[in-house]
Formats: structure tokens, C-alpha cells, sequence
């Protein structure tokens, strides 16, 4: 038994191994799952970048075609309603006309006289219509 007493120990040098490939292997799931977890939000930022931009793109056509509607529009069609009907007030005219109406500082803006006039319709109708009250 003298031979067996004089080997050196091996399993420490095994130990070491173990431990350096466990090291490894953990290190490199931790880059794994970091780079995955990148390339999930990279994408992500990416599609919502494409929706934003695709939004963006309609909004600009829709202005485009309402712009182009608009400039063809009262060339065309204004000689034929001027033969046909009477030429009837524009909004801001009959927003002008109108008892309730003060003009504010974003009148011209977009959609305000169409509001406008929708709104005295509405206050104008149920005026119309409103029972008289017997005190």
C-alpha cells in the first residue's frame, strides 16, 4: 500500500474542470438570454417605429387629397351652382350672422366653423321646436 499513499490527488485538478465548464456554460446562458432578450425589444422598437411611420404616411394622403379636392373643387362646380341654386352663405358667414356666435382666435382653424355651424343647427332646432313654457 505504499504505492497508493504516494499518488497524488487528481480530483482536484477534476474539480477545477467541472467548475471552469459550469462557469462557462452559466456565463453563456446569461448572453443567451441578454442577447434575446435585445433583439425582442430591438423588433419591438422597430414595428412600432413602422406603424408610426405608415400613419404618418395616410395622414399626409389624406391631407394631400383633401387639399387637391378642395383646390379643383370651386373651379368646376362653382358655374354650374351659380346657374342652378342661389349661391348660399359660407360657414364662417353664417357663423358671423348668427346672434350666439363671437369669433375667438382660432376660428379659421380646422373643423372649428364646421362645429360652429353644426352646433347653431342644433341650437337653432331645438328652439324650433321647444314647448313654450306656461308660467
Amino acid at each position: 500500500m505504499p504505492a497508493a499513499a504516494q499518488r497524488p490527488p487528481q480530483s482536484s485538478d477534476e474539480k477545477l474542470v467541472v467548475t471552469t465548464v459550469a462557469i462557462f456554460l452559466v456565463a453563456a446562458l446569461i448572453v443567451a438570454v441578454g442577447g434575446y432578450q435585445y433583439l425582442q425589444h430591438w423588433q419591438q422598437e422597430q414595428d412600432q417605429s413602422r406603424a408610426e411611420r405608415q400613419t404618418y404616411q395616410r395622414y399626409n394622403d389624406y391631407l394631400k387629397s383633401t387639399q387637391d379636392a378642395a383646390a379643383k373643387s370651386p373651379e368646376k362646380e362653382a358655374p354650374v351652382e351659380a346657374a342652378t341654386a342661389p349661391a348660399q352663405p359660407t360657414m364662417a358667414e353664417r357663423l358671423m350672422t348668427h346672434s350666439a356666435v363671437t369669433p375667438g382666435p382660432g376660428f379659421n382653424s380646422a373643423g372649428v366653423q364646421q362645429t360652429g355651424v353644426t352646433i347653431i343647427d342644433a341650437m337653432d332646432l331645438a328652439q324650433a321646436t321647444a314647448k313654450p313654457r306656461n308660467p
